[in-house]
Order: C-alpha cells, then sequence, then structure tokens
C-alpha cells in the first residue's frame, strides 16, 4: 500500500452491529479497521453505538437498525474547510466505510438513511483518531427532525416547571429542582412543592440516572440557577425558591416575595463523588435570595452572583442589596463559599429577570458579559457590560454603552428575553447577539408579550456603543421561553407562553443567522406545548429539553407531560 502523508493518514471502517438490548437503547458494537502500511497497523475506532427511540410528540418507538438502508459518514477536521463525506456499504448486519481521516480534533456526524432520507443522527466532536492504536467511542442514534422522550431505566421521572439543567464533565448534564405541585384558588396558582432531586443524562449512552446513592439538593427549589465549574470539577447551584404565584386577575408573570426564598441560598454539587455539599452557615449572609439569578463565570472558577430581584425591579424595598452582585470564591473554605465584598461589584441598576451572555475576553485575558433588560422602566438602563480584572474575582460594571435602535421604540423595561451569541458582524468591529421575547413594565403595568420584541443587538466595545434592529417573523410574542444554538447559523426558540395564564400556544421557531429569517421547523407540530421548561444544546448538538407545562395548573392534576425529551433539527444531519 502507498504511503501518505502524516496528515493525511486515512483509515477504513468495518461497522458489526450486536443485537443486545441496553436499557432503553438497542446497542451495536461497530469496529472500524484501517488499512495497514509498512510503518504497521493503521488506526482502529472501535464504536459502541446505541439508539434513542422511545415514544414522544406523536413519533412512536422505534427501531433505527431495521429500518436503516444506508448509512453516511461525514469527517470534518479542523484543518479543512468542509467535511469528508463517506458512505456505508451496509451488507446483512455489517457496514463499512473507507477512507476516514486520522487526525485530532475530529467531528464525527454518523447518519442513517431510510428510503434515501437522513432519518438517524449520531455526532461526536473533538475526537483524536490515532494510527496505529484503537480509540473507543460511544454514539447514541437519535431521530432526526423529531422527538425522543427519554426515561430512566426504572421507574418515572415526575414533571416539574422551572428545573434547571446544566452541561457537565463528558458532555452529560445535570438537572435539578423545580416545581412539582399546584393549586388553584380564584384567579390565582400558587406553585409549590420544589423538588429537591437532581438526575444525570448522559447523551453518549442514552442513560437518565440518579446520582449514587439518590443524592438530593440539601434543600429544594425552583427557578434557581446553576453553573459547572471546570477547575473543581464541581456544579454551584444558586437561589431559587419553594414557592411561587401565578395571579391571571392581575395579568403579570409568576411573581415571589423574599419570605418564599430558598432558606439555603446555594449548594454545591461535587461531580467526582456525586454529592451536594451544603454551604458553611458563616458564608450565608454574603449570598443574597435571589429567584432566576444570573451567575457568571470568571477565571478559577470565580462565579458573580446578579440579579434574581422581585420583578419589576422599580418595587423593590431592598435595592441596596439586589443592586450589588455576590462573588462565590472557590479557595474559600474546605468547598468554596460566597464571600464578603462590601459593594465592591456593584450594578448600576436593580435587575430581575434579565439575561446575560459571553460577550469576550479582556486585554488581560479576562471575561467579558453583556447584561440585558431586567431594568425599571423608568431608567432605560437597558444594557451593561460587566469586564473582568486582573485580580481574583475582581470586576466592573459598566453603563456607558450608548442602547439605540428598535428596542427603544416600545416603552417600559424588558423582563425575561433570552439572549445568544450569534457571531460577529459584517464588518468585524460587533458583536452579535439574537433578543427574542420578553414582557414589558411601564410605571408599574405588565403589558403582554409583543412580537415585535425580537432584535438583532449589535455590540460595539470600541465605540461604546449597542444597536438594535428588529429581526421581524416571530409572528407571536413569547415569555419564560428557551433559546439555543443548534450550530453555528441556527438558533432555536421552543416553548413558552404567549398570555398570562393561559395555555401555551407557542411551538418551535428556527433563527437563519445568515438570513436573520425565522421559520417553523417541520418538527413543530409535534412538539408538546409548554413554558417554564429548561434546555441545553448536547454535545451532539441536538438540544434536550426538560420539564414545564402547557398551563401552570397542569401541575395540579395526576397527568403528567412528558418531561423530557430531545430533538435532533434537520440540517444537523445535512
Amino acid at each position: 500500500m502507498q504511503k501518505m502523508p502524516h496528515n493525511d493518514r486515512r483509515s477504513r471502517w468495518r461497522v458489526t452491529p450486536q443485537a443486545s438490548r441496553i436499557s432503553a437503547a438497542l446497542a451495536m458494537t461497530l469496529l472500524l479497521s484501517t488499512c495497514v502500511d509498512d510503518m504497521g497497523d493503521g488506526p482502529q475506532l472501535a464504536m459502541h453505538v446505541s439508539h434513542l427511540s422511545g415514544a414522544c410528540g406523536g413519533q412512536a418507538g422505534t427501531n433505527p437498525f431495521s429500518q436503516i438502508t444506508s448509512y453516511q459518514l461525514k469527517v470534518q477536521s479542523p484543518d479543512e474547510p468542509a467535511p469528508d463525506t463517506l458512505k456505508g456499504v451496509k451488507s446483512g448486519n455489517s457496514l463499512t466505510v473507507s477512507g476516514v481521516r486520522a487526525g485530532s480534533g475530529m467531528q464525527l456526524t454518523l447518519v442513517g438513511n431510510v428510503a434515501g432520507k437522513a432519518a438517524w443522527f449520531a455526532r461526536r466532536s473533538g475526537q483524536k483518531i490515532i494510527k496505529n492504536a484503537t480509540t473507543n467511542l460511544e454514539m447514541t442514534l437519535m431521530a432526526v427532525e423529531a422527538f425522543t422522550c427519554i426515561q430512566p431505566k426504572a421507574g418515572q421521572i415526575a414533571n416539574v416547571l422551572f428545573p434547571s439543567v446544566t452541561p457537565i464533565a463528558g458532555g452529560r448534564v445535570l438537572i435539578t429542582g423545580g416545581f412539582a405541585s399546584a393549586k388553584e384558588s380564584g384567579s390565582k396558582t400558587e406553585l409549590s412543592s420544589a423538588s429537591d432531586e437532581a438526575w444525570i443524562f448522559d447523551p453518549n449512552t442514552g442513560e437518565l440516572r440518579k446520582p449514587k446513592n439518590n443524592a438530593r439538593m440539601t434543600k429544594p427549589r425552583g427557578a434557581h440557577s446553576a453553573i459547572y465549574l471546570p477547575k473543581s470539577n464541581r456544579v454551584l447551584i444558586v437561589g431559587g425558591a419553594e414557592k411561587m404565584t401565578v395571579d391571571s386577575k392581575v395579568g403579570a408573570p409568576p411573581t415571589w416575595r423574599v419570605s418564599d426564598g430558598v432558606g439555603i441560598t446555594y449548594e454545591v454539587f461535587d461531580i467526582a463523588t456525586e454529592k451536594f455539599i451544603a454551604p458553611d452557615n458563616k458564608t450565608l449572609s454574603n449570598a443574597v435570595k435571589r429567584v432566576f439569578p444570573n451567575l457568571m463565570l470568571l477565571s478559577d472558577d470565580f462565579v458573580v452572583s446578579l440579579g434574581g430581584a422581585q420583578w419589576p425591579a422599580s418595587s423593590n424595598g431592598d435595592k441596596s442589596s439586589y443592586r450589588n452582585s455576590n462573588l462565590y470564591d472557590p479557595n474559600a473554605g474546605d468547598n468554596g463559599g460566597f464571600v464578603s465584598i462590601g459593594a465592591s461589584l456593584p450594578l448600576n441598576t436593580v435587575r430581575a429577570g434579565s439575561a446575560i451572555a459571553f460577550l469576550g475576553t479582556t486585554p488581560s485575558g479576562g471575561s467579558k458579559y453583556l447584561i440585558w433588560g431586567g431594568d425599571s422602566s423608568s431608567n432605560g438602563l437597558h444594557a451593561e457590560v460587566f469586564s473582568e480584572s486582573a485580580g481574583e474575582g475582581e470586576g466592573v460594571f459598566n453603563v456607558g454603552y450608548t442602547v439605540d435602535g428598535d428596542i427603544t421604540s416600545l416603552k417600559g423595561g424588558l423582563y425575561f428575553p433570552t439572549l445568544t451569541p450569534i457571531g460577529l458582524s459584517k464588518d468585524k468591529k460587533s458583536t452579535l447577539f439574537l433578543s427574542v421575547g420578553g414582557v414589558r413594565n411601564n410605571n408599574g403595568k405588565w403589558a403582554a408579550p409583543d412580537k415585535k420584541d425580537a432584535y438583532i443587538v449589535a455590540v460595539n466595545d470600541a465605540e461604546k456603543t449597542i444597536k438594535t434592529t428588529r429581526a421581524t417573523g416571530l409572528d407571536v410574542g413569547v415569555y419564560l421561553h428557551k433559546a439555543s444554538l443548534t450550530d453555528d447559523g441556527h438558533v432555536l426558540i421552543s416553548g413558552g407562553f404567549t398570555k398570562w395564564n393561559a395555555a401555551s400556544e407557542f411551538t418551535m421557531r428556527v433563527f437563519d443567522i445568515a438570513t436573520s429569517t425565522f421559520s417553523t421547523p417541520p418538527a413543530a407540530a409535534k412538539f408538546i406545548k409548554r413554558g417554564g421548561h429548561a434546555a441545553q444544546r448536547l454535545n451532539n448538538d441536538c438540544i434536550f429539553m426538560f420539564g414545564g407545562v402547557t398551563e401552570f395548573k397542569d401541575l395540579s392534576g395526576s397527568a403528567q407531560q412528558a418531561a423530557s425529551d430531545i430533538y435532533c433539527a434537520g440540517h444537523l444531519a445535512q
């Protein structure tokens, strides 16, 4: 065999499925072997592939291995502008794919075709295919442009409202909390029975399980936030409440009182031991009780906690406590904790129901974040920017950015929007974000969600300007929804509510970044309408959604909606 340059080493894959059943997934083992040159055996890639096919969203559970008529493999190298597209030839229970590139940082996309159309999808990114060695991988096929319900091996998982889903090491996600029941009384619906349960989902294997020894949070909570700390391999969980109230007569988002706040304001989940760690009591006074707080990860696992005040922000009696942010120091004590920083990290206004997104890095390598919305209706402070300083856990909030454009045409402060990074402007001078949905409060009065509240937000850091241009085609206003990047070119808007305490009417929209247009994906008709859910982009670029209700009162009955499902957008398999 002719030798090839080292950076163009090719492999030959042979795929052999096995018919053993593992949990809800039918497993097959794929052994992919390479050609041999005079340097010795080439690389081998051994893949254990399973599938997820639980009935969900009008789709019956199926066995893809009995459906798939051909396979296609795309291998994307970080050094190449386009992927290698390789076809698999199926013969009985085997599949052979030739010409696989060896190298590092590879993205592998396996597509199963049914009747000539992409129907099943699996992806792994950042893989290293090693010459003259064997690489072992696990991949899970998921339905394309459809929904797949995820259930644990044993028992059922209860549906909840306002849970948290957090990405952790190994592509897994940690699921925590949420409200589990609702009680109606006249025009009010009280959300209660906050959950202390936790689950871990691994998209590489399809396994949904509880932490070891059925570990639970040290305090039940819903409407909280959580963030992964990569250096310590832990998750910081902050805020939330034990109950909330929805008042359809008043016409407003769900409200909370300080007395509804969680007694323990934060805790830590250690991933290595899968244990929840309660904070030292002496650190509790350094963390304000917050609902829907914003968390910003700084260098070395320091975290800034901000926002999460009662809404509207202008109604807060104790503005000073919510105008300041709190600092988590991973080195405080044995397990980290919030530390006293006085007023050294003050925001420029009280914020509640705001959104944040990563803006970039400072000259010293620190992080910058855009804080968006959640301000009172009178001061017009739609945004401010946090810049991390050189010192540990230090930074400053800068409100000196001029905000103009279409967002100023509607009255009142914007609460509960989503904010998604979508790249750079054509001239490379501005960082772009997509702001979708939310509700307005003007002088204490809430307005229903408006379809006009969808914007391209352009932040020019050099000129300290934030220009907003309306993105048309949302069709209907929405809040308590989710926005998730599915790849570098598309944002998925899922679920949410369009009216106060009424059934959700919003399904899904996809925003095409290149054309700045919204469209409705084919799977939207099968989406289980719900708001107040959590959504997280998985390491295979599909979107994992957990919890949520069609109406707040749905938690009062015995019938439970699908608590967890996965959506794989059709463009991923193209």
